[in-house]
């Protein structure tokens, strides 16, 4: 399980073999210490040394991020990655494409796909056509520049689509640094969470994150971990953030406020949200190729049958949304 630490001011420690989240000498959380395999802190949450040692010792990283959803650090034990691997990264930055359409291919099909779902609220049709334009156009692009350009006309069809169902609710296009409403701030929050399963899944598979294929290096960025976020951005955290807002669950007058030149959910709002993507990722999908598995350990599958891609042992296939 992921522990996330959102009470502002509270502290995490380790006693007889369990994890004590505590405030103010009050026990607000235990939980067995061995069953958590990722720790989030959201904000001003400290861990005692002991704590944060023992989840060292069993490999457990430990992210920290701002409560707006921006993504500080982490913290992990030391990994020797593989020799193997690591070469075999370097080597398919020779030759990113394929990799990197397949990437994509994931996030176009499921943004299709969630369009077509939506059109029973608005009229999504041109967007459609649109996304559907640029899956033609995929399988033809012959550099990073052009995959990318592709990219980003799908994107602007993508979020022009969800405006339309989600115009009353304050959301006029894709937007953050910082979001100026309360889908967007979602958006990011949630992006940022999914970023932290995806970074714990490429830890385990091994693999470097920061050598990427479809995004672009650079210091200190997670390359790998956006590009195996793209075909889980729509099915994990768009799907629950657009439900949320149709359903009621989230409100930009109960959920959000305006601060610092932007908005963001408020403590009330994130609680929500983070609940529900949690009930999202403990949520069983059917992979292309046939088999059934929580969105969790889809993100850790994939992350596996792509190291399995770069050492040349088998085809990748991505993951996308069914009809």
């Amino acid at each position: 399980m992921t522990l996330h630490l959102t009470e502002q001011s509270s502290t995490l420690r380790l006693r007889a073999g369990r994890l004590l989240v505590e405030l103010d000498e009050q026990i607000l959380a235990e939980l067995p210490a061995r069953k958590v395999r990722g720790v989030v802190v959201w904000g001003n949450v400290r861990l005692t040394t002991p704590a944060l040692a023992f989840l060292l010792r069993q490999g457990v990283p430990v992210l920290y991020a701002s409560l707006e959803g921006q993504l500080y650090g982490q913290a992990m034990a030391p990994q020797g990655l593989s020799p193997e691997v690591l070469r075999a990264q370097m080597q398919v930055q020779q030759a990113p494409l394929p990799l990197a359409q397949s990437f994509l291919l994931g996030k176009l099909r499921s943004g299709l796909v969630l369009l077509e779902r939506l059109s029973r609220q608005a009229p999504t049709a041109l967007q459609q056509s649109e996304i559907r334009a640029a899956l033609e156009a995929l399988p033809q692009t012959s550099s990073l520049e052009a995959l990318r350009g592709v990219e980003g006309n799908a994107a602007r069809a993508y979020f022009s689509g969800l405006q339309a169902v989600l115009s009353p609710y304050g959301f006029s296009g894709r937007n953050r640094r910082p979001p100026t409403d309360a889908v967007n701030a979602a958006l990011s929050y949630g992006y940022m969470l999914l970023l932290g399963r995806v970074l714990l899944a490429l830890h385990l598979a091994g693999l470097h994150p920061e050598l990427g294929l479809l995004h672009a290096e650079g210091r200190r960025n997670p390359a790998l971990a956006f590009d195996l976020m793209e075909e889980f951005r729509v099915p994990v955290v768009d799907v629950v953030v657009i439900s949320a807002f149709l359903r009621g669950e989230l409100d930009p007058k109960k959920h959000a406020e305006a601060r610092d030149g932007g908005v963001y959910l408020n403590d009330t709002g994130r609680k929500v949200l983070l609940r529900l993507l949690e009930e999202r990722l403990a949520k069983e999908a059917q992979h292309p190729q046939g088999f059934r598995q929580p969105y969790q350990q889809l993100i850790e599958t994939q992350a596996a049958r792509l190291k399995a891609a770069l050492l040349k042992r088998d085809a990748y296939s991505p993951y996308y949304l069914w009809r």
